[in-house]
C-alpha cells in the first residue's frame, strides 16, 4: 500500500496541520481521492486527532473540524470514527471541555465523512456507511456511558479534623474527576440533542433515571441537562410538566444540601419566565 506525499509518514510533522484548499474547494479535503490509495498509520492519526480536539475552540472550529474529518476519512473501515468518539469521550473530565464545540464536530462529521467508508460489521443485517456509522458509534457510546453510571460519583470522600471533606487527598480529586467527567457526559447528551443527534426519548430516558434517586449528583445533572434540553423548545408536553412538579417537590427536600435545592429552584424559576436569565430581566426592568 503506498502513503501519500508526505516526505515521512512515520512523522507527525509532516501530516498537513491547515487545510490544503482554500475558498471553494476546501472541502476537497474532506475526501481521500479514490484514485490513489491514502493511508496515515494509525498511531499518527490518533496523535493528530486528539491535538487538534484539544485546540477546537469557536474561532478555529471550521479549521480544526476539517482536519479531523481528513483524518477521519483515512480509514476505509470506519475505525477511525469509533476511535474519534472514544477521544471525545475522554475529553469529559477536562477543565476546558466544551460540549456545545464537541456537538458541533459531531454533528458536521455525520454530514460530511466520506459516505463510501462502510463498517466490517453487518448492523441489523445491512453494513452501515459514513455518517450513519459515525452516529452509530456516537449514540452506542453515550448509551453506555450513561447506563453503566459513569456520571456518578462513587467514591466515599475521607474527612477532615473538622469534619469536613479533605480538598488535598487523592479520593478528593479522583472523585472530582468523575464528577467532571459525569457533568459533560449529560451536557454533552443535552447539546447531541439539541443537533437533533439524540432523541428527546433518551433525554426523557435521563430525566426519569434521575428522578428515580433523587441525591445530590443525581439532582445536578437533572439541571444541567434540564437547562441545556429546554433552551431547544419552550413547547410544554404533559412529560415535561410531571418532571417539573416532581422538582418543585424536590426543591423543599430536607436530604438536598441547600446548594443543590437552589439549583432545582433556580432551573424552575427559568422555566417559569420562557429560559430568559434573571440578569437579563433585571436590565429590561
Amino acid at each position: 500500500m503506498r502513503y501519500s506525499t508526505l516526505a515521512d509518514p512515520q512523522s507527525p510533522d509532516n501530516l498537513p496541520s491547515e487545510p490544503i484548499f482554500q475558498g471553494a474547494q476546501q472541502m476537497q479535503i474532506l475526501e481521500i481521492p479514490r484514485q490513489i490509495e491514502f493511508f496515515i498509520p494509525f498511531r499518527i492519526a490518533q496523535y493528530k486527532i486528539k491535538a487538534l480536539l484539544n485546540k477546537l475552540t469557536l474561532k478555529n472550529f471550521d479549521s480544526i473540524s476539517n482536519q479531523i474529518i481528513f483524518y477521519a476519512n483515512n480509514r476505509r473501515d470506519g475505525y477511525m470514527f469509533r476511535e474519534i468518539v472514544r477521544l471525545i469521550f475522554e475529553s469529559h473530565d477536562e477543565q476546558n471541555f466544551s460540549a456545545i464545540y464537541y456537538a458541533k464536530l459531531c454533528s458536521k462529521m455525520i454530514e460530511r465523512v466520506d459516505p463510501k467508508i462502510i463498517s466490517f460489521k453487518k448492523s441489523r443485517n445491512k453494513f452501515l456507511k459514513g455518517g450513519i456509522l459515525f452516529k452509530k458509534h456516537l449514540i452506542s457510546r453515550c448509551e453506555n456511558d450513561f447506563k453503566n453510571g459513569s456520571w456518578k460519583v462513587n467514591i466515599e470522600l475521607p474527612l477532615n479534623k473538622k469534619g469536613e471533606p479533605d480538598l488535598m487527598s487523592n479520593e478528593y480529586y479522583a472523585a472530582a474527576k468523575i464528577r467532571r467527567q459525569g457533568l459533560g457526559l449529560i451536557s454533552f447528551i443535552g447539546e447531541l440533542f439539541n443537533l437533533n443527534i439524540v432523541s428527546k426519548k433518551v433525554v426523557y430516558e435521563c430525566i426519569e433515571k434521575f428522578l428515580e434517586l433523587p441525591e445530590e449528583v443525581e439532582m445536578e445533572n437533572l439541571c444541567r441537562l434540564m437547562n441545556i434540553e429546554n433552551t431547544k423548545s419552550n413547547k410544554r408536553d404533559q412529560k415535561m410538566e410531571s418532571y417539573f412538579e416532581q422538582m418543585e417537590e424536590l426543591s423543599t427536600s430536607p436530604n438536598l444540601s441547600i446548594r443543590i435545592k437552589f439549583m432545582l429552584m433556580n432551573v424552575i424559576d427559568l422555566r417559569n419566565n420562557a429560559w430568559e436569565p434573571r440578569e437579563s430581566r433585571k436590565r429590561n426592568i
